[in-house]
């Protein structure tokens, strides 16, 4: 408060300095007021707007004021506002003094005023007076300021509450007249009741609880609440709920009295979470339903380590049913036994390494009489182990194995017999072939008729013999004895093939087109004898006055165009053989190609049937496969089948 100068706190100044008893009387009663008081007049423009209010000038004022503003009552009374207070235009406070005194209304509301540079709140209340203004300024500070604390502590509580994750409510018990709570009314909720109830907390706030939500009854919620607020004694549960409005979920609800009849609950809306659940343990129903219907047994194992981290054992944790079935005196135990007590010590090492590498291991054991074939495999810290009975596997490798043997010891015999017949054979029939020929030659003029014939016929069939013994030794080869695999040009191999029969070809006038062929894996010499042996097949089967065609095409085959016998996911390359010549019924395609088959007279055509045979070996053991097609007097295709390098 700024000092005054007061010549008598009942002295009544005015501006006139006219002084009565009555106006000392009022006087005395405005220093009495506790508020502050000042009757002001107005100050009018006389200049381009006559009658304008402009100002207002102290008149009458009380002690408060002045102590209030800081003045003694003669710097006041005469002095205009806006010179002692300039801020009364700029917050609003001079124009609400003008309108009352224009609209003779009285106006009354509350305003901060800034004095000795502390802040207070007043209660102003204006009125018109004559033709002034009366205006009270009543201190409001101490409560307003307490509101404002209130009120920060509200903001503060609803920041609190709205900051949460969980959805909160406030709900005050509503009791009948015999004590028992027959609802609730909800009184404060939090935004995260968005989250949870789908409705904004302005929905909820004053609502009764069973006319939002009615179906609370039945779920058992509005029993708990119940207890809790009669009780005193916190609950937390998860319930189902439904109501006929269609909303249902699963919620988990935390439920605390804070003072008499007034719970707060904490809940969360977890029908995502519960659904994901049951979704997930569906799910693992499934799986497990899966893995018990598998034929592989299969376990999960964890590693048990000791003090320094090292693993000392292995605790199965998870068996399907045929890992059960199988592995029965392991299984009996799981999961109160470990592996490492139970399998060998070698065993037990894989399991260790696996789990120290990350890299998975595979192996073979006996067992129970069995033979299984096993997989570990890392898994979240631990090993996945798969274990199939591959004991009919076995046994059939051991049989087929048994098989190779005996092809093996065959293959020997017959390669035991191609050397006989290269060699024991072959020599006696050529003392045949020499002695025909002396008869023929030297004692050919002492021979009858039917003698020479008969020589001739003997020199015949040993000369169609020995052609059948080096058939039969090629053909048996072609197995027997492989060359090392390398790239083969078969550009070169024709030309090579087309060489050794130009003297044929010239003979009978024939034409042999080979356009571009491509480069293969495999036997030089195998692949050249099976070009030849079709190329000779084209030269040898023509028709009568028709002179000889043959050409030599190459591609890549497509799918659809593979043999059974070839895999459809493994690139081949088509190679082409067509000629005119005499050809032949298809029926008979499956003929042509097993030894010693012949579709046409010998007498016409020379052969032993063997060189078709011979080339489907070749394409076999190179991994490919050979087709034939052909018509009567059209011609014949042969189609090699070679797998790209």
């Amino acid at each position: 408060m700024g000092a005054t100068q007061q010549t008598s706190e009942n002295s009544l100044i005015e501006a006139s300095a006219l002084s009565t008893s009555p106006v000392a009387l009022l006087q005395g009663i405005l220093n009495a007021s506790p508020g502050c008081v000042a009757y002001y007049e107005p100050v009018r423009s006389s200049d381009n707007e006559p009658g304008q209010v402009i100002d207002f000038v102290y008149r009458v004022v009380n002690t408060r004021l002045c102590s209030l503003i800081g003045r003694p009552v003669d710097q006041l009374v005469g002095q205009q506002m806006t010179e002692l207070s300039p801020t009364v235009k700029t917050n609003g406070l001079f124009a609400r003094y003008v309108r009352v005194l224009e609209t003779g209304e009285a106006d009354s509301f509350e305003s901060t005023y800034l004095a000795d540079g502390t802040e207070g709140w007043y209660m102003i209340t204006a009125e018109p007076l004559a033709s002034g203004l009366v205006v009270s300024l009543i201190d409001i500070t101490d409560r307003k300021q307490a509101e404002l604390h209130a009120r920060r502590q509200a903001d503060e509580l609803r920041a609190t509450l709205d900051a949460s994750l969980n959805s909160i409510l406030l709900m005050r018990a509503m009791r009948d007249a015999a004590g028992q709570i027959i609802d609730f009314r909800m009184e404060t909720a939090n935004k995260s009741v968005v989250n949870s109830l789908f409705r904004q907390p302005e929905e909820l706030v004053g609502q009764t609880l069973l006319s939002v939500f009615p179906g609370n009854v039945e779920s058992g919620f509005f029993a708990l609440y119940a207890r809790v607020a009669d009780t005193g004694y916190s609950e937390q549960a998860e319930y189902y709920y439904q109501d006929k409005n269609g909303f249902r979920g699963w919620f988990e609800v935390s439920a605390v009295r804070q003072e008499t009849d007034l719970i707060v609950l904490t809940f969360n809306n977890v029908t995502a979470q519960r659904e994901a659940r049951l979704a997930q343990e569906g799910q693992t129903q499934v799986l497990q339903a899966i893995l018990d219907h598998s034929q592989t047994a299969i376990s999960l194992h964890e590693p048990v380590r000791n003090e320094q981290g090292q693993i000392v054992d292995f605790r199965p944790v998870l068996a399907n049913r045929q890992a059960l079935l199988s592995l029965a005196p392991l299984t009996d135990v799981i999961p109160q036994q470990s592996v490492a007590n139970i399998q060998q010590t070698d065993e037990f090492a894989r399991y260790v390494r696996v789990i120290e590498t990350g890299q998975p291991d595979s192996f073979e054991v006996a067992y129970n009489n069995r033979y299984y074939a096993i997989t570990i495999a890392g898994a979240d810290g631990g090993v996945v182990t798969s274990a199939v009975d591959v004991t009919n596997d076995r046994q059939y490798r051991f049989e087929l194995e048994a098989v190779n043997r005996t092809l093996q010891q065959s293959n020997e015999s017959l390669q035991s017999f191609a050397y006989v017949a290269s060699h024991d054979l072959q020599e006696p029939l050529r003392r045949i072939q020499a002695f025909s020929d002396i008869l023929q030659n030297q004692f050919e003029d002492n021979l009858s008729e039917g003698e020479r014939d008969m020589a001739r016929r003997i020199q015949k069939s040993a000369n169609r013999m020995q052609l059948l013994i080096k058939d039969l030794l090629a053909y048996s080869q072609v197995a027997a004895h492989r060359d090392p695999y390398a790239a083969v040009d078969l550009n070169d191999v024709f030309d090579d093939v087309v060489s050794d029969l130009d003297v044929s070809i010239a003979e009978k006038k024939a034409t042999v087109q080979v356009n571009p062929l491509p480069t293969v894996q495999g036997s030089a010499s195998r692949l050249r004898q099976l070009m030849q042996n079709l190329v000779s097949n084209a030269l040898k089967f023509r028709r009568p006055s028709v002179a000889p065609f043959v050409q030599i095409d190459a591609r890549p085959a497509q799918p659809g165009e593979l043999p059974e016998s070839l895999p459809d996911n493994v690139p081949f390359w088509l190679i082409s053989i067509t000629d005119n010549g005499i050809g032949f019924d298809e029926k008979y395609k499956d003929r042509i190609f097993q030894p010693f088959q012949r579709l046409h007279n010998v007498a016409t055509y020379s052969g032993t049937g063997i060189g078709l045979a011979i080339c489907q070996r070749v394409a076999e053991s190179h991994g490919g496969a050979i087709d034939v097609s052909s018509r009567p007097n059209e011609g014949t295709t042969f189609r090699l089948f070679l797998p790209v390098s």
